[in-house]
């Protein structure tokens, strides 16, 4: 019975997180949209996306990614204690030290913005100086979606993942609505300004959220007597991992600026594309597996994990392959009906959708890879995943300049990043085979085939989609082209629930068995 009921609180907390974390993609898409109308594939906008990825990167550290690997295991212990006094001082702490460390950036980013532009990119002196304006706003913007990191996390340690997850989505709109009516007075600058009150608007929704458990915004800097040394250990066992991944995509990037003008803006709109169904999958599944796995192997039940892996595994399948096949058949159309607007010219969004289709074939493999490292992580065993992350990351940039030496360009940051990771999942399956043996998951097996084979007819409808040669996108972003690709979408979306109904698929199950029993 107990098992059941927590089957259907992570059914419900995923759903949560799907939903919200789709709205949120979908205001990226947005996003990126109405950046590319105002910037083009120019280089202002080749600066603009280069120099927001310095602080995005920095945030997969001090906002989310390691930091919360840290923060939610110990407050879920302090909150199931019901030590309040604890789990709010801890808060105080860990806002006034983040404070204290991401300040310094700031004030450097603003003495020393153009030698780190010039170092980290290949840009002429005028886009070097640009840079070198918008970097302190984007460093700003770091230190405020870190503190509200923190309250987002602890947030989710009480359960409130729609407040958590629908916070974000004030950064977006104020961005959106920020270059668009401002972009006339302030030029690429109307980004930095937007960037900064998004941040605010975002860190104080969260804030306010949390307030009501009885948490307060408070200096505080005595560590005795509380968790924060154990969660500052815990916190930089994973960071390793996430520097190395980040200082890979800079590296991207940096090959990324050498190359045609465009080339920049092209990665980064991908990439945005590809987050969309990764993020809102990927997050609803490993938020609520990752606890559990963890919980399990504290209580020495192995074969619990392997369940929670193997059912976690094919979840990620389930959605990212017809995600992966979808989207991939839809790349030119739906990069297309967003982007090609304005200054955005046709052959930016081909350009886009023809890097986002490299990025494409590795979706599932990327996800698994996650999924099995954070299987390493539930066993504490951090210093092997970070081993392993380094290996990745240094095939990655290996691959990559070796891929742009013989000719392949834009596509070689895409290419890398599948091959590097598809070699990291082979060694974290060989490495983690006493806790999770993958390759000897028969259970798994067959799913993965029953998946594979539920998508045959979506895989069919896209090839004869495409066999029909049209070329209605080309006209670029207006009603028509976004109504066309909604349908088209929503086609492939129907096909792939009514054969997943007959094949009867896992989580589809879950979820219908959700809603009837909420209907009950």
């Amino acid at each position: 019975m107990q098992d059941s009921t927590e089957n259907k609180v992570a059914a419900k907390s995923s759903v949560v997180v799907m939903l919200c974390t789709l709205a949120s993609r979908v205001l990226g898409i947005v996003k990126a949209r109405v950046i590319g109308s105002v910037f083009g594939a120019s280089g202002v906008a080749d600066v603009i996306n280069f120099t927001f990825n310095i602080p995005n990167n920095f945030r997969k550290l001090f906002a989310e990614g390691a930091l919360n690997a840290a923060i939610i295991p110990i407050f879920s212990r302090l909150i199931s204690n019901d030590d309040k006094k604890g789990s709010a001082r801890l808060m105080a702490l860990l806002c006034t030290y983040q404070t204290l460390i991401l300040l310094p950036l700031v004030i450097v980013s603003y003495i020393y913005g153009e030698p780190l532009i010039a170092f980290f990119s290949d840009f002429d002196a005028d886009k070097v100086a640009l840079g070198a304006r918008l970097l302190p706003f984007f460093m700003i913007y770091l230190a405020t979606i870190s503190i509200s990191s923190i309250f987002n996390g602890l947030l989710n340690c009480h359960k409130s993942f729609f407040h958590a997850y629908l916070s974000p989505l004030l950064f977006s709109l104020s961005v959106i609505f920020g270059v668009q009516f401002f972009h006339p007075y302030y030029g690429a600058m109307s980004m930095a300004y937007a960037t900064v009150i998004g941040g605010l608007l975002q860190g104080s929704y969260s804030y306010f959220m949390l307030k009501k458990y009885g948490y307060s915004l408070r200096p505080a800097f005595d560590t005795s007597q509380t968790q924060f040394k154990p969660l500052v250990r815990a916190w930089s066992q994973v960071l390793i991992s996430s520097v190395m991944q980040i200082l890979g995509q800079m590296i991207a990037f940096w090959f990324a600026s050498s190359l045609s003008q465009g080339s920049v803006t092209a990665l980064s709109n991908s990439m945005i594309f590809w987050q969309t169904p990764y993020g809102i999958f990927y997050n609803a599944i490993t938020v609520v597996s990752f606890p559990m796995m963890s919980k399990a192997l504290a209580l020495g039940k192995k074969k619990e994990l392997q369940t929670t892996a193997s059912s976690s595994l094919l979840h990620l399948l389930t959605f990212l392959l017809p995600s992966m096949i979808l989207l991939f058949a839809l790349s030119r159309e739906s990069v297309s009906a967003v982007l090609q607007i304005g200054n955005y010219s046709l052959s930016d969004a081909q350009l886009t959708a023809k890097v986002l289709q490299y990025y494409l074939l590795g979706m599932v493999v990327v996800s698994w890879y996650g999924l099995m490292q954070k299987v390493g992580y539930s066993d504490n065993r951090y210093s092997q995943m970070t081993i392993i992350a380094g290996v990745q990351t240094i095939l990655d940039i290996v691959l990559m300049w070796a891929f742009i030496r013989l000719g392949y360009g834009i596509i070689s940051m895409p290419l890398a990043n599948a091959l590097s990771f598809l070699v990291g999942l082979i060694i974290l399956m060989v490495v983690l085979k006493d806790v999770y043996p993958l390759y000897k998951d028969k259970q798994l097996g067959r799913g993965i085939i029953r998946v594979c084979i539920a998508n045959v007819p979506l895989l069919l409808s896209v090839t004869f989609y495409h066999s029909l040669n049209l070329d209605w996108y080309t006209q670029g972003s207006n009603v028509r082209t976004l109504s066309y690709v909604a349908l088209l979408g929503l086609v492939g979306v129907l096909i792939v629930i009514v054969s997943y109904s007959l094949l009867k698929i896992p989580f589809l199950q879950v979820l219908i068995s959700k809603k009837r029993s909420s209907n009950n």
